[in-house]
């Protein structure tokens, strides 16, 4: 019988079976976001030696192309998926899976080790139910790819190494006082400002927060938290040199963000926007729901919807309130001048979550929105994104779990019962929607989320190794008289240089100092212009792959230095 078994041994099968469950939804619907391209677009420009960049079309030599910094992430996601391509041989596919899964068991690593110091005032099975619960819950997992994932995994084991520091034993404490341990914290705060820019406040809370327990309670411990700050200031006042020397700049820090295409740089002015925070995302609702409910298919959608974010909101903050005052009456009743393990639990999330979100507050009040065509309503703004909220997530939901399943319990009756409930639907929901979702793809072929027709994942293998053949070490002109989605993130991910027709046509003749390859994607359901016909004929146009699931026929043709003169009518 399982309920035989000891529950050590239950906890790491659960913990097994969570990372699994959580793997098995990466290989059945792996993710390639907008962010996750560029930066892998940027790797394989570092492979070719033009370092972390973007390549651009050169009007001035079309042959020779502009190798423009990637400014708007740090330059660990590039450093790794650069690395795994080279391992993988350049499967853009199994390097992304690979960098999801490391970043899966990585996170869930780190709370295990959060939750190991609270074995004794947890109930014995309570490892099993959170990463169960995270094994197949929806939020905030549905967010979590790419850079959010290995940040948050790296800053989450930063918070449990910190966690363990303040909670060791006295006599290990007299043996150690953990200079080698705190070092290790600051290293993996790092680590996470190398994903994602929004982690560098977080990862000096780190330090900090040991340094503020260490001088109030804990002598020993003042020295490593000096050395942890120190190290992590040396580290990156490193990465800021390096963004400004080689990147040029490092988005949402040394300015804002701004499509510049759709608004000019001047209009980013600081100011004080109080109106933005009516934009705020329902963060405590999302810790638990994702939007797999549509509620737009609902009569009266919009007001449903609203009352279940308060509905939501009003019972997690009800839980915290409730749990988190009377872990604090209990403890002060017992006459502790440390926190208890628990209470201190609590206060390291809390502090993660208030500074995640003031973060996110203080640059929606600084800076206008950003006017963009991907985000609902065009106008962007931190508080508004539901992404940028995921460190909050994961710390509320951790302290609702907690507080559920604390031994002895704080919460009364009542409050553990509706906490209960929201668990037990936000599990419900999840297993209704990305359960199946699933069971349906994970016998399938791996694809990206995006590759829905059977039989394209075999198109896209054809296009990969044509793009990765034409010429092998350099760029390649890619020009298209249509927008095919699928087949520019595959051009783009091969290093190429998407040009389209109208560009073309208006830069003749065109200027090279030697000879180019150029690929030249025709929309197959259309007759090409004739100004498009006349310059694929000019240049020697041949056919060399046609896809038609993807709907794409691709010709190559070579752009020679010599001029041409233009031809009437283009």
């Amino acid at each position: 019988m399982i309920f035989k078994l000891p529950w050590r041994l239950l906890n790491r099968l659960a913990f097994g079976l969570a990372v699994l469950l959580r793997w098995a939804h990466e290989l059945a619907m792996p993710q390639l976001t907008r962010d996750m391209q560029t930066q892998t677009e940027s790797a394989v420009n570092l492979l070719r030696g033009h370092g972390i960049s973007l390549a651009q079309a050169n009007w001035q030599d079309l042959s020779r192309p502009i190798f423009e910094p990637l400014n708007l992430w740090p330059p660990g996601y590039a450093w790794l998926i650069a690395g795994l391509l080279q391992m993988t041989g350049s499967n853009v596919l199994l390097a992304t899976q690979i960098m999801h899964w490391a970043g899966l068991l990585g996170l869930f690593a780190a709370w295990w080790f959060l939750l190991r110091p609270l074995h004794t005032s947890l109930v014995p099975g309570a490892p099993a139910a959170f990463f169960l619960f995270w094994g197949l819950s929806n939020a905030p997992f549905h967010l979590l790819f790419g850079t959010d994932l290995l940040a948050l995994a790296c800053y989450s084991g930063g918070l449990a190494v910190l966690f363990n520091l303040l909670t060791r034993r006295a006599g290990h404490r007299r043996r150690s006082a953990g200079l080698g341990t705190a070092l290790a914290m600051s290293g993996l705060g790092f680590a996470a400002c190398l994903f994602r820019f929004a982690y560098y406040p977080l990862a000096f809370f780190l330090p900090l927060a040991l340094l503020f327990f260490a001088w109030r309670w804990r002598p020993a411990q003042r020295r490593p938290a000096l050395a942890a700050l120190l190290l992590l200031s040396g580290l990156v006042g490193g990465l800021l040199f390096y963004q400004a020397r080689v990147a040029g700049d490092a988005y949402y820090i040394t300015r804002f963000y701004t499509q510049l295409a759709t608004e000019p740089a001047a209009r980013a002015i600081g100011g004080l926007y109080w109106h933005h925070l009516l934009q705020l995302d329902p963060f405590l609702y999302h810790s638990f729901f994702s939007n797999e409910l549509d509620f737009s298919r609902l009569p009266n959608g919009a007001i449903l919807r609203a009352g279940a974010v308060l509905l939501i909101s009003g019972v997690v903050v009800a839980v915290l309130l409730v749990g988190l005052g009377r872990e604090w009456r209990a403890a002060r009743r017992r006459g502790r001048v440390w926190p208890t393990r628990r209470v201190l639990f609590h206060l390291l999330h809390l502090g993660t979550a208030l500074l995640g979100g003031g973060l996110l507050v203080a640059l929606s009040l600084r800076y206008p929105a950003a006017l963009v065509g991907w985000f609902a309503g065009g106008s962007w703004t931190y508080v508004a994104d539901t992404r940028y909220w995921l460190p909050v997530f994961l710390s509320v939901s951790g302290m609702l779990g907690v507080l559920v399943l604390a031994r002895p319990r704080r919460l009364p009756d009542v409050v553990r019962l509706a906490a209960v409930a929201v668990l037990g639907a936000s599990l419900l929901l999840s297993l209704a929607t990305r359960g199946r979702r699933t069971a349906q793809l994970i016998g399938q072929q791996p694809a990206f989320s995006m590759d829905r027709a059977p039989g394209q994942p075999a198109e896209i293998r054809q296009l990969d190794e044509l793009l990765r053949t034409v010429r092998p070490g350099q760029p390649v002109l890619f020009g298209r008289n249509y927008y095919n989605k699928r087949v520019e993130i595959e051009a783009r991910l091969a290093g190429h240089i998407i040009l389209d027709a109208d560009s073309l046509l208006a830069h003749q003749p065109l200027r090279l100092s030697r000879p180019a390859l150029m690929l030249f994607d025709l929309n197959p359901g259309t007759p090409p212009s004739p100004a498009v016909a006349a310059f694929l004929r000019r240049h020697g146009a041949r056919e060399t792959l046609r896809l038609p699931i993807l709907g794409a026929h691709i010709l190559r043709l070579k752009i020679r230095p010599a001029t041409v003169p233009t031809v009437p009518g283009e």
